[in-house]
């Protein structure tokens, strides 16, 4: 009976003693699991402004995007809203889910600094930035810079960081017959609206003239029946 109950004990100790073992990836794989938070568009403008990396701060200040909260307060949407029953569109979760980043998200998720009023942000199409934006700043730490101050070369990010290439799929979830103003939808000609390439990334002619449709002036596409992105190149996975 002695010999059993030590058996016993020993077989808890060993297990006690692995439970312990794992405790550290235990609690970082919970810690892992946290949800990436949405950091709003101000945050991205401290390393996506400058002119030698596309400017892509002031190219999505001038896009409808940047208004998408704004025009709901317009004559315009108000008219739509009271043929629908809506008496503020700025505050109907049926018009904010597609005119404001993160809408519906738990205040968890959101930055302490969270503008709704900011519209479709950066985040929408690309996804939440909080470990994109960690990563950069603590890689440009260890290289004595931060944000946009140096010249540097294009990197190659982790997969699963940040959506640099959204998909078509990303776009048609607003941009569909749901939409009360949806006049169709070529999702090539709309790219040439918000684009904000990196100009450290060389672009063939081809690779340019395969984001073109073919359409003609009037395109004719409500589902971006005329394509997407063209197969990824060697090397795409590098930063815009």
């Amino acid at each position: 009976m002695r010999r059993i109950a030590g058996i016993a004990a020993a077989a808890l100790a060993a297990l006690a003693a692995a439970w312990a073992a794992t405790g550290p990836v235990r609690a970082q794989a919970k810690k892992e699991e946290k949800p990436v938070k949405f950091i709003g568009a101000a945050k991205c403008k401290s390393c996506h402004n400058a002119k030698k990396t596309g400017e892509a701060f002031a190219v999505w200040q001038k896009t409808e995007h940047a208004k998408a909260f704004e025009v709901l307060g317009g004559d315009k949407a108000k008219e739509i809203g009271k043929a629908k029953g809506i008496p503020d569109p700025q505050k109907a979760p049926e018009c904010l889910r597609c005119h404001v980043t993160a809408h519906g998200e738990p205040a968890e998720r959101l930055d302490k600094k969270w503008d709704p009023k900011l519209g479709v942000q950066c985040e929408t199409c690309h996804g939440p930035g909080e470990k994109h934006f960690k990563a950069r700043m603590a890689a440009a730490g260890e290289e004595g810079g931060s944000g946009d101050d140096k010249e540097k070369a294009l990197v190659k990010l982790p997969a699963g960081e940040i959506l640099a290439r959204p998909p078509v799929e990303t776009c048609l979830k607003c941009h569909n017959t749901e939409s009360p103003s949806f006049e169709g939808f070529c999702f090539k000609n709309r790219l040439k609206e918000i684009r904000h390439w990196d100009p450290r990334k060389k672009r063939t002619e081809a690779d340019i003239a395969a984001l073109e449709c073919g359409c003609g002036e009037k395109c004719a596409c409500t589902k971006a029946e005329c394509g997407g992105w063209p197969e990824p190149r060697e090397g795409d996975a590098s930063k815009k």
